[in-house]
């Protein structure tokens, strides 16, 4: 190692910095110079929702590890932080992370966090120009993050909340045995949405059917819902639209499986974070989803990911695609871009298409809105064809009944965007 090399180690061990962790590298052979791109991943990883943190952790962990092996001149980093759920938290976080030089943050956990990230960001970069950090999202769907809350300095890898229902309440519609239909979500600004955008499409799409009830309960506290199973049992519904996730999912479907309620559950996250252990053979053809993970039909990306991930942690799930679109795109725009300057790459990520997980996916320019494709599922036994591969290590799985493409849940264009200048 030459005497610069040892000055530039022993500087950045004072600093506290890792060696790993810098953003150039200069290969000491001359050649081309590898770039390390730090993801400051901010997740629940304490507290109610600790299953989904360290679930989009892993799951982004397995992503970069694939995508590493397969880049030669781009290497991204992951950096985990703890926001317990909390929005101050994340704060805090933000200015550590950026403290330490980091310019690209991912993840964040609930709508508030991300609301809280996305006009932090936008200030930061307006007070730092040529400094700016870029926020990728792979995981809160409120609407308004590419609607009326739209920034240039953020970019969403799921399917809002919206999209994913439309699909869903498309494919109800053509089940004439949905007959009346209880909303059951958590009482915050995403779980109002699931429960607006249910009555909007499903009064649309089937106004023969009846709202048999609509509750809301505090996110992340209940401990029992044996209450509400028994409001949605004596409603007569003969199906629940959910999108509660994590804990307040696994305890509702615990207590219906308690009292024997037999209903049809249409879920956003049934897929995983112990819903399907929690539900076991009471599940099988009442237990739905809309989702972008298909597990029968995965890519040879998709697989390597996925046996990455299931070798480390057989037991977790990958739920969803956005984290895998997110990693793929982001490392197409820094090719793209010839930079791994946030401004720079956040251009080229406006309207990049490429060939996703599932088939061709986009990141619209208008909104910053990743169209991709998605399915509805239904948990059945494991025969090895229609479900491949059983989840949490059961022997049941995830059978698809449609898959809707991209450009049939595109959304109306919301977003009036101020862009930098180039």
């Amino acid at each position: 190692m030459t005497n610069s090399h040892l000055f530039t180690k022993n500087l950045l061990a004072r600093l506290g910095a890792p060696i790993c962790a810098t953003i150039v590298l200069t290969l000491s052979t001359g050649s081309m110079a590898q770039q390390i791109v730090r993801l400051a991943d901010v997740e629940p990883l304490s507290g109610p929702f600790q299953s989904q943190g360290d679930t989009n952790l892993r799951t982004l962990q397995a992503a970069v590890d694939e995508f590493n092996a397969r880049s030669k001149d781009l290497k991204f980093e992951v950096v985990p932080y703890d926001a317990k759920g909390k929005a101050q938290e994340a704060m805090n976080i933000f200015r550590q992370a950026t403290d330490r030089g980091i310019r690209y943050f991912v993840g964040g956990g609930s709508s508030a966090i991300v609301s809280g990230l996305i006009e932090t960001i936008n200030s930061y970069n307006a007070r730092n120009p040529g400094q700016e950090v870029l926020y990728l999202n792979h995981q809160a769907i409120d609407p308004a993050f590419t609607e009326a809350q739209c920034s240039f300095w953020h970019f969403r890898f799921d399917p809002h909340v919206r999209m994913r229902m439309f699909a869903l309440t498309s494919h109800i519609a053509h089940d004439k045995s949905v007959k009346k239909v209880y909303l059951i979500n958590q009482d915050y600004s995403f779980g109002q949405q699931v429960e607006a955008s249910a009555k909007s499409y499903l009064g649309a799409m089937r106004p023969d059917v009846v709202i048999a009830g609509e509750e809301r309960h505090p996110i992340g506290s209940t401990k029992d819902f044996s209450p509400y199973v028994a409001k949605i049992k004596a409603s007569g519904a003969d199906t629940v639209i959910t999108g509660n996730f994590g804990q307040d999912l696994v305890l509702l479907i615990k207590a219906a499986k308690d009292i024997g309620l037999k209903v049809k559950f249409y879920t956003y996250y049934g897929n995983a974070l112990g819903a399907p252990t929690a539900v076991g053979t009471a599940g099988v053809d009442s237990l739905r989803l809309v989702t972008t993970w298909e597990t029968n039909a995965m890519s040879q990306r998709a697989k390597s990911i996925y046996d990455n991930f299931k070798s480390k942690y057989p037991k977790s799930e990958i739920f969803h695609t956005g984290v895998i679109e997110m990693v793929n795109l982001l490392g197409e725009a820094v090719k793209k871009a010839g930079t791994i300057e946030p401004k720079g790459v956040a251009f080229a990520l406006e309207g990049l298409k490429t060939a996703g997980t599932f088939g061709e996916v986009q990141m619209r320019a208008a909104d910053h809105q990743l169209l991709a494709p998605m399915f509805i599922q239904t948990f059945e036994a494991q025969d090895g064809k229609k479900v491949k591969y059983g989840v949490e290590g059961l022997a049941y799985g995830f059978r698809t009944d449609a898959m809707i493409p991209a450009s049939a849940t595109e959304p109306i264009m919301a977003c009036q965007m101020q862009r930098p200048a180039r």
